[in-house]
């Protein structure tokens, strides 16, 4: 598989495209949870669909996937992915509720984390779509706990996405109480790959 190589120029606009997006869901994070939260991006990139698993921990790894359509005029699948451990403090954030050290995630817990997926997908989503100047529109996310290769091949195979790699833009949270790590990754479908690197000048994959 072919791999996409950036310059330093490209690499700076990705790292743009990742403080937009931080900033946007910071702000928006914050005022849901009506707390103060930061969200740092120590790793924006380009990775291969056969990589995201390793990126995230492992195949075998057991995460918390909040899965979305993305529509407009790039469309593509949109995923965030938490450990158990750090899904279950982004919910109590939300509900006050206190981790238990259970093992499961309940209707509640369910319930918060898919309100905060669309507070950030609007966030993320709206940071980018400023900056390639397209229109970016989330569906509902739905919540997956799963091993990461599975996340991965449910994606591949149920939603049927027709590219080869996911832009990742790995995000930090931080609160003074805590912090957690979450991992945004966009899939775009068909020619929506193409557009994304055009944005950032990028007209090949040399």
């Amino acid at each position: 598989m072919e791999d996409i190589t950036l310059n330093e120029f490209e690499k700076d606009a990705l790292k743009e495209i990742g403080n937009i997006c931080s900033g946007n869901a910071a702000t928006a994070l914050s005022q849901l949870l009506q707390r103060k939260i930061d969200i740092n991006v120590p790793k924006i990139l380009f990775l291969s669909l056969e990589d995201v698993p390793q990126a995230i921990g492992g195949a075998d790894k057991l995460v918390v996937g909040l899965i979305l359509r993305v529509l407009g005029d790039l469309p593509g699948t949109m995923m965030f992915v938490f450990s158990q451990r750090d899904a279950f403090i982004l919910s109590s954030l939300m509900t006050g509720k206190e981790i238990n050290g259970g093992k499961i995630i309940g209707d509640m817990e369910r319930s918060a984390l898919k309100e905060i997926g669309v507070i950030l997908a609007n966030a993320y989503l709206g940071g980018l779509a400023s900056f390639v100047g397209m229109s970016l529109v989330p569906t509902v996310p739905e919540l997956i706990e799963d091993m990461a290769g599975a996340m991965v091949d449910y994606i591949l195979i149920e939603l049927s996405s027709s590219t080869s790699f996911a832009l990742l833009i790995e995000s930090e949270f931080l609160e003074p109480q805590t912090a957690l790590t979450g991992h945004f990754f966009l899939i775009p479908h068909g020619n929506s790959l193409n557009a994304i690197l055009k944005s950032i000048g990028k007209t090949d994959f040399t």
